[in-house]
């Protein structure tokens, strides 16, 4: 029979240089009781082995995650297979997602917000508060960000529902914009993961916005829609990186809309 062979054993230091966090840190998973040490030293010093640094890189990505000290005590000693890690994984890039879309809301109102301030001669607290109201509610997306911003639009925006017949029911154009920011948000994706326009993903987008252009009269490729897609306004100023991503969303959507176009011009002949 085999000997067993003896543990590496190793100090908290050793561990703490070999991971890359401090001392501190490990002290204090040990406190929380999750990273407790297999052995202790003649002189009554920690030692840890490879398996307790295993669980020391686990601990730190879930605590990468987001997980509190108690969720990561409750999942230390699981999700030791694949399928586990991955529904965990997914679970947190929706929780992020969420977490994006609410700030890129905050970011706008905000800006929208410092650009009304500006432009007021006296402080209007009540006024403030109806704008981030009624910029919360609406539920604007990454458009709204590479939008020139309109003085007075927020006060404009009243009168312009009534005149926009179109547009009659309030809640409808809510859901059309809703609608197309969900479009246009996958189109990002899809481009982030180098989807080909002629794939079933791509042209299913071609389809799907080929439907709003004409029900809604909505066009990426042009400006005059900013009321359609704001419903109040948007920001000046904003970074190169918003104008870059508009421009490579349109020439997406008008490559996979062209592609889209071909295959039922010859699917009819």
């Amino acid at each position: 029979m085999p000997e067993q062979q003896e543990p590496h054993y190793m100090t908290v230091g050793e561990l703490a240089d070999k991971v890359g966090v401090t001392v501190r840190t490990i002290q204090y998973y040990d406190q929380e009781n999750l990273l407790k040490p297999s052995a202790k030293g003649s002189r009554n010093q920690r030692l840890y082995t490879e398996k307790d640094e295993e669980t020391l890189y686990k601990i730190l990505c879930f605590k990468f995650m987001g997980l509190s000290i108690t969720e990561i005590r409750e999942s230390l000693y699981g999700f030791d297979e694949t399928p586990a890690v991955k529904l965990l994984l997914d679970k947190k890039i929706a929780d992020v997602e969420k977490e994006m879309s609410a700030l890129m809301k905050r970011f706008a109102t905000l800006k929208n917000l410092s650009e009304a301030v500006k432009n007021d001669t006296e402080v209007h607290w009540q006024h403030y508060a109806h704008m981030i109201e009624r910029f919360q509610d609406e539920g604007k997306y990454i458009w709204q960000l590479s939008c020139s911003f309109e003085e007075n639009a927020y006060r404009e925006q009243e009168h312009r529902e009534a005149e926009q017949a179109q547009w009659v029911d309030k809640y409808e154009r809510k859901l059309a914009i809703e609608q197309f920011h969900k479009l246009i948000a996958e189109s990002i994706q899809l481009i982030h993961q180098q989807e080909p326009p002629e794939s079933e993903k791509s042209q299913n987008i071609a389809k799907r916005y080929l439907q709003m252009q004409s029900q809604f009269g909505l066009d990426i490729s042009k400006n005059k829609h900013h009321d359609i897609l704001i419903t109040d306004t948007a920001n000046n100023g904003m970074h190169d990186s918003f104008s870059a991503l508009r421009q490579d969303v349109t020439a997406f959507m008008q490559q996979i809309v062209e592609i889209y176009r071909q295959n039922r011009k010859e699917s009819t002949t």
